[in-house]
């Protein structure tokens, strides 16, 4: 498909959108992989708080004006087709679905290697079953509009933040009827960067929550770089990065940044470098009537071994967590550090 200016304007137009406060500082909230795959399905019809691998940071989502995590692996009824090596079967149960809502999650991404694990029926599926929670959902979905439209948040009538969900990885090929915010190729980076430049040009501050990248790599690839730095030049503010499964640098390039892969968040793997993690702080301001980055954090967080969910990182695991992200950004001249319970990120 081709996403031209003039249509994408047109959307921007179109979109349902969330208002917020008027006044002050807005916190949206990141954060990596959320898969529901390897636990026990819940009892009931939706996991009660004891059973919420995402309980742990509830208030910390419910506090922010927005909450944003990966949806890896579909929520289906039926399991997907399995993979040649099973550690990619990571479909679960749409018992799950209500997990996101329940902790405080506002916004589940759809778009990942794994969107298309269903074909088009596990696209729609799995969006219906989030859908019904009661949670926004973007990235898939039945239509172009569907798949590739921004979340948008105003501050009055103006747009004044604008998600945008990509994928520019795919294990399976796309089928007919369902449409996935999948961006392959060069061609596809064009047209992604074409959308990040056509919101750029309405006033809105763009953030791009993008899977891409390579697993298990402390550092991303060239390619990654200069993809992460061509949305920057379209006009992105922020650029989100996750399906490593580990925690990656943060670069400051243009005026934006880039955070490579906030890692795991739920996730059922016993190995360390996978259980780092955190909630990606991205605090923006109103300075002279546009939306401007304030400040870049991590709440650091670990993945406990003993039931795979996050937890509030230690003094001693949040000083490991800031040593990974130094060693990860010190490429780029990132200056990283712990202060109180924030891994803060500041431009060299």
């Amino acid at each position: 498909m081709v996403l031209n200016l003039a249509r994408c304007l047109t959307v921007l137009a179109l979109l349902a959108v969330t208002p917020v406060r008027a006044t002050g500082p807005i916190e949206l909230l990141f954060v990596g992989d959320v898969s529901f795959a390897g636990r026990r399905p819940p009892k009931a019809a939706h996991p009660t708080q004891a059973d919420n691998p995402l309980r742990h940071f509830a208030a910390r989502f419910a506090a922010a004006d927005l909450a944003i995590a990966n949806g890896e692996g579909l929520l289906v009824n039926t399991p997907p087709e399995s993979y040649a090596e099973a550690r990619l079967d990571i479909g679960a149960s749409p018992r799950w679905a209500r997990a996101y809502k329940d902790a405080g999650i506002d916004l589940v991404g759809l778009a990942n290697n794994h969107s298309w694990d269903s074909g088009a029926p596990g696209v729609l599926e799995n969006r219906r079953h989030l859908e019904e929670t009661g949670v926004a959902v973007y990235g898939a979905g039945s239509s172009e509009s569907d798949a590739f439209a921004p979340y948008l948040l105003r501050r009055g009538k103006a747009c004044h933040v604008a998600v945008v969900p990509a994928t520019l990885k795919s294990n399976r090929p796309p089928k007919r009827g369902a449409v996935v915010a999948f961006f392959p190729g060069d061609d596809g980076l064009a047209r992604l960067n074409e959308q990040v430049k056509a919101l750029a040009l309405g006033r809105c501050f763009v953030i791009v929550s993008v899977h891409w990248g390579r697993e298990g790599v402390p550092l991303p690839p060239a390619d990654v770089v200069r993809a992460g730095r061509a949305l920057v030049d379209a006009g992105a503010s922020v650029v989100v990065g996750h399906h490593p499964h580990v925690l990656q640098g943060v670069e400051f390039y243009q005026g934006g940044v880039i955070a490579y892969s906030l890692g795991n968040y739920v996730f059922v793997n016993r190995a360390i470098e996978k259980r780092r993690t955190g909630l990606l702080s991205v605090r923006i301001a109103d300075v002279d009537g546009r939306a401007r980055l304030d400040a870049i954090a991590l709440i650091p967080a670990v993945i406990h071994p003993s039931d795979f969910s996050p937890r509030p990182a230690s003094s001693t695991d949040a000083a490991a967590l800031q040593k990974v992200l130094a060693a990860g950004s010190q490429k780029f001249g990132t200056r990283v550090s712990l202060a109180g319970d924030l891994i803060t990120f500041r431009a060299p």
